[in-house]
């Protein structure tokens, strides 16, 4: 049996993502600069928490892309610290 971490985040539309000059390319990128302003973007997010922890809950929907700060490869290092307790090298 699977246990959700969280509902999808509910978003109030005050975050960085979801405003009208922000362009959704930002936060699914192969370009460095731009993936950086995505994070700090997300960085001040007063969704961050909860984007996060739908974003781990649901690897097959953030398998690509930023989100809550993190890249695909941070969500799986977290991912891994959380199913055994360890911190990850």
């Amino acid at each position: 049996m699977t246990t959700r971490l969280a509902p999808y985040p509910w978003l109030t539309g005050d975050e960085p993502c979801r405003q009208p000059d922000s362009d959704p390319e930002w936060w699914f990128t192969d370009d460095t600069k731009t993936e950086a302003h995505a994070h700090q973007l997300c960085q001040a997010c007063p969704a961050r928490i909860r984007c996060l922890a739908w974003a781990l809950d649901n690897p097959a929907y953030t398998e690509h892309g930023i989100w809550a700060a993190t890249d695909p490869e941070r969500r799986e290092e977290l991912r891994a610290e959380f199913s055994t307790g360890e911190e990850q090298a």
